[in-house]
This record gives C-alpha cells, sequence and structure tokens, in this order.
C-alpha cells in the first residue's frame, strides 16, 4: 500500500468514526484542523509511534448507573481501523447464538431466538421445559487484557491475504496491542463530578479500582469487539458439545432445555464456572435464575410469556418518567421529544403493549401537538407540515436544502 493509498484509507476510516457523532466536541475540534491532524497519525502509524494519548470517562444513569470510558477522536479511530477488518472475520468463529455487536443481530434478534427455542423446546408450549438464565457479574470491568487481545490475534490470524485490504498482518498486530493496552484509567479526565463515583458505583465494576491490565472500556468499540469473542469458547460449547439451546447476548446467558434434561444442564454448570473463572469472569449467584417455561422469563428489558411479549416495568416507567420531564420543560425541544418518545414507541409497538404505547400518546401534553401529529400507519410521533428540522432550519436562515421538503413545497 502506498502512502497515498494509505492516507485515503485514514480518510475513509474519519469519516466512517465521525458517522452518527458529527456534533460531538471532540469530532468537532478535529474536524476543524482535519488535514494535518491525519497527516501526523499517518506517519505515527507508519513509525510505529502512535498511542492514545487522552481518555474521559462519564457516568449514564439509564437504565441503570454505569461507568464509561471513552476516548479522543484519534483514538475512536485506531477502534474503527482494526473493527473494518476483524469484524467481518468475527463472523467465522463466532457463536450464531451470540447476537451482540454484530450486523444483522442485535438485541431484539435475540429475544426472537429465545422464543423460538422456548417454542421448539416446549413444542409450542405442550411439553414441559425449564429456562436457566445465567448472569456475568462485572462482565467488562474483570475482562483481562491478554486474553482479550489473544481473541482478536486468533481471529485476526484466520484472515486471507485479500481480508486484510492492503494492511500487513505485522501493522494491524500492532494496532491491536496500541487500542487492546491503552490503559484508560492511567490517563484520563472526568466529565462527571467524582462525587456520584462514591454514590452510586460498585467499586468492583470501576476501571478505577483495577490494576493495570485488568478492565475493559465500556464505551469503545475495539472493547464491545473484544468481548464479544471473550466467552465465545463456552456459547460453541454449550450448543456444539452440550447440545442445548443457548442464546448470549453480551453478559446474559439463557439456557432452555426439556424437563428431562434438567439434571444435565445443572450438572454442565460447575464445568462452566471453572471454564469462566479461568478467564476471570464469575457467575452472578443472586442473579440466577431456574424456572419452567410457562413462567416466562424476563430478557434483555423484555419479559416473554407463552405467545406473548412485554416490555418490563423498569422501562416502561423510565418511559413514563422521560415523557414527564419533557412535559415539564420551560423550553421544549422537539427533536429530542421525537427521538426519544420513538424510541420507546419502537419498543411497545414491537411487542403485545399496544395499551400502553397510547397511554404515553396522551400523557404528552397539549403544547406538543402544535409542531406534531400522531402517524397511525407506523405509530410513533412524525413532525407536522412546516416543522420539519430542515424545514425549521430553512425558514431560519432563508436557505434551500437539496431534496428538502421545503424545496419540494
Amino acid at each position: 500500500m502506498t502512502e497515498e493509498e494509505f492516507f485515503s484509507r485514514q480518510v475513509d476510516i474519519m469519516l466512517s468514526t465521525r458517522r452518527n457523532k458529527r456534533r460531538g466536541a471532540d469530532s468537532v475540534a478535529f474536524e476543524a484542523n482535519w488535514v494535518p491532524l491525519l497527516v501526523r497519525g499517518m506517519y505515527e502509524r507508519l513509525a510505529r509511534t502512535l498511542m492514545i494519548r487522552h481518555n474521559y470517562t462519564f457516568l449514564v444513569s439509564r437504565p441503570k448507573w454505569r461507568e464509561i470510558f471513552a476516548t479522543e477522536y484519534s483514538g475512536r479511530m485506531i477502534d474503527h481501523e482494526i473493527c473494518d477488518i476483524i469484524l467481518p472475520l468475527c463472523e467465522k468463529v463466532l457463536s450464531l447464538y451470540t447476537y451482540n455487536n454484530r450486523k444483522g443481530k442485535g438485541s431484539q434478534a435475540a429475544i426472537n431466538q429465545l422464543m423460538e427455542n422456548i417454542f421448539e423446546v416446549t413444542n409450542g408450549y405442550t411439553q414441559r421445559a425449564r429456562i436457566i438464565k445465567i448472569d456475568l457479574r462485572g462482565y467488562f470491568p474483570s475482562a483481562l487484557w491478554s486474553y482479550a487481545e489473544k481473541c482478536l490475534l486468533d481471529v485476526l490470524a484466520t484472515a486471507s491475504n485479500e481480508e486484510l485490504k492492503g494492511y500487513t498482518r505485522e501493522y494491524l498486530q500492532w494496532l491491536i496491542m496500541i487500542a487492546v493496552h491503552a490503559n484508560p484509567a492511567g490517563h484520563f479526565s472526568r466529565r462527571t463530578p467524582a462525587r456520584l463515583w462514591r454514590e452510586h458505583i460498585d467499586p468492583s465494576k470501576s476501571l478505577l479500582t483495577k490494576p493495570e491490565g485488568v478492565g475493559a472500556a465500556i464505551g469503545r468499540l475495539i472493547w464491545q469487539t473484544a468481548m464479544g469473542l471473550y466467552i465465545n469458547d463456552e456459547i460453541l460449547w454449550l450448543t456444539q458439545e452440550c447440545g442445548l439451546k443457548v442464546v448470549c447476548f453480551v453478559d446474559d446467558i439463557v439456557l432452555v432445555v426439556p424437563e428431562r434434561l434438567h439434571g444435565y444442564a445443572l450438572s454442565l454448570l460447575p464445568v462452566l464456572r471453572e471454564r469462566l473463572m479461568a478467564k476471570n469472569v464469575t457467575v452472578n449467584e443472586r442473579k440466577f435464575y431456574d424456572q419452567p417455561a410457562v413462567h416466562g422469563c424476563e430478557f434483555l428489558g423484555s419479559h416473554i410469556r407463552p405467545n406473548r411479549l412485554h416490555v418490563n416495568n423498569a422501562t416502561y416507567k423510565r418511559a413514563v418518567e422521560a415523557i414527564e420531564e419533557m412535559n415539564r420543560e420551560k423550553y421544549k425541544d422537539i427533536d429530542h421529544m421525537v427521538d426519544c418518545f420513538n424510541s420507546y414507541s419502537g419498543l411497545l409497538k414491537n411487542r403485545t403493549d399496544h395499551n400502553r404505547l397510547l397511554s404515553l400518546r396522551d400523557m404528552l401534553c397539549q403544547e406538543w401537538w402544535q409542531w406534531l401529529e400522531w402517524n397511525d400507519r407506523r405509530q410513533c410521533l412524525a413532525f407536522r407540515k412546516g416543522f420539519t428540522p430542515n424545514e425549521r432550519l430553512c425558514r431560519k436562515y432563508g436557505i434551500t436544502l437539496k431534496h428538502s421538503k421545503h424545496e419540494k413545497n
């Protein structure tokens, strides 16, 4: 790969990194001076002097309090550069029943697969079966850097020369090492007051209490990819060698077994615990679930029952709180309102929760309806004519945007 081709590839990576995050402060700062910064990064890569210089951490409170570590824009570019090669290769080795961080899968696909497993094992709820749900304690904060790096390197070793897209194998190995061993807890700034860590974060679930070499950064693409591979051997063992019906999404593992195989499945759990302990992963005994399939199962914010699927009460409560909060806002942000409401409506309309969806709609204060309307076909909020983001932008600045509704009208 020539220098010109390498620089062109860096431009592509930059554009991929800023997708859906262009309004972020670090994205704006990088784009304002992108040419010299990109050239500098290119030559640091070629000289093997590249490093992640700055990290920042903050807390999120929904759906629960969680510590997030992120990195500067150039550091995120490293993650995207690696994952552009690694993610297609992961499909060769990942279990079909691992659903996180994969194209064409996701949380809804995981729920659908679990419902299918239950229906198949119970023969349409005509036979007895058990659901065994296993939760992993502190999955990300307990990850070993060395093993995560090995997972990524093993996947890279399966790549053909064509799949490397012009990169050398040695360069990608070095880039993986840089990304995994960045040690974010060793050099970072806080964007949330430190007192909130003491009030809401269990020290065992914070990278700030972990020794160097332990702890995956939630918020980094490279770690989302690596943690999808981290327990892949155990999922393959349960499905291929033990013959069980399994669904895995990050740290949630759900087994559906016929009643006659219940004892056999329980006998495998000590072996599973030992295999996980070798990777510094422990099972959360307080969240262990073992019940008849007819009792249903809570999974990824939804409650699965025979022939029904509901959003769980905690998720619905958060939706109500979010709408009440936005109703109280003095200055109405309709873009945020539409995004927030439609994210919850998307969950509800894909489940047997139509009445709850209409209840949420009716909670909106009357003031919103001067800008918004209800789309019956799609069961979501939509902008009234004249109030779409493009139309408001054109009206404010007296401009015409190509292909906008303002232009057509």
